[in-house]
């Protein structure tokens, strides 16, 4: 039976030339500062389709260095993470468009854990993804850390809810639904984490009888029970908060890239089915309008 550490470390790539070229376009944009470069979500689980979006986390030593102002690196610090945009001319002549967020290796050592409260890194990184590109051996060896950290922490917040019995797909698709519960995506919470455990469901066998020992001959194993209740009065604040701090972090996203408005309009009505429709002011100035949009689409209904 294989440890969760030594399952993560499997989890490697070798990824087609469009997804190394628009890497090191990102790397280079950020002089040196880059620590480790993670890919994750729907483009690596489908690396053919070029018309998917690339989405990564670009793990940095300092804020301040990396984005060269002082604004911009006080808002990654306090509402991380910071998120640019990026389109880049493949060598086979395919557009290609990327979407990441910067957070500091340290901040993502701490947010893969039970002291980040909101599910959206560690409820991510509990999931496949894959590290691209690690400065050394030693940051390597801390984002595969995190990331076991981030299944525990997963695990850990979902187990309490299940009765002490359950299947590794019931198991994690019960964390994977609660979690998207908290953010603001198109699709159906359920059906979008049965998808995510059904394509990986060795993984998850493998993970969860590293967490809790070997299963039964039913495939179901035993699981902790204390906390039901405080787990699921987390879970509810969780679903208050997270959506209007995922707003914000969209809305502040969309200054950091041109033509950012749009493209956040785009992805909120993507998401909820509310048009924002931006002013030219709007457009021109989005993080000192933020308050007006980001109360536009609440009273919208984008946050239900």
């Amino acid at each position: 039976m294989k440890s969760v550490f030594d399952i993560i470390k499997t989890e490697t790539l070798d990824p087609p030339a469009r997804v190394t070229e628009v890497m090191n376009l990102i790397r280079a944009r950020h002089n040196d500062r880059v620590q480790a470069m993670v890919y994750y979500g729907s483009s690596l689980r489908e690396l053919d389709n070029s018309d998917k979006m690339l989405d990564f986390y670009v793990l940095v030593d300092s804020y301040r260095k990396t984005h060269g102002t002082g604004l911009r690196a006080l808002i990654n610090r306090f509402i991380p993470p910071a998120v640019y945009y990026v389109e880049h001319t493949a060598s086979d002549g395919r557009i290609s468009t990327c979407k990441y967020s910067i957070l500091s290796l340290s901040e993502f050592e701490k947010r893969c854990s039970a002291r980040a409260f909101l599910s959206q890194v560690w409820g991510r990184f509990s999931q496949p993804c894959a590290v691209l590109w690690a400065k050394n051996e030693t940051v390597l060896g801390r984002v595969w850390a995190a990331r076991v950290v981030a299944v525990e922490t997963m695990a850990g917040a979902t187990a309490p809810l299940l009765n002490g019995s359950a299947t590794a797909a019931e198991l994690w698709g019960r964390g994977f639904y609660e979690s998207y519960r908290t953010e603001l995506r198109p699709e159906s919470s359920t059906g979008r984490s049965e998808e995510i455990v059904a394509r990986y469901q060795d993984r998850y066998d493998a993970i969860t009888a590293g967490l809790y020992g070997a299963p039964n001959s039913d495939g179901v194993f035993t699981l902790p029970t204390a906390g039901k209740s405080g787990t699921k009065r987390r879970w509810l604040f969780r679903r208050i908060l997270g959506k209007p701090a995922a707003a914000i972090r969209v809305l502040l996203g969309a200054a950091t890239f041109d033509g950012g408005i749009d493209y956040i309009a785009r992805k909120i009505e993507n998401h909820s089915g509310v048009k924002l429709n931006p002013t030219p002011a709007q457009r021109k100035h989005p993080v000192l309008n933020s308050p007006v949009l980001f109360w536009k689409i609440w009273r919208q209904g984008a946050l239900k």
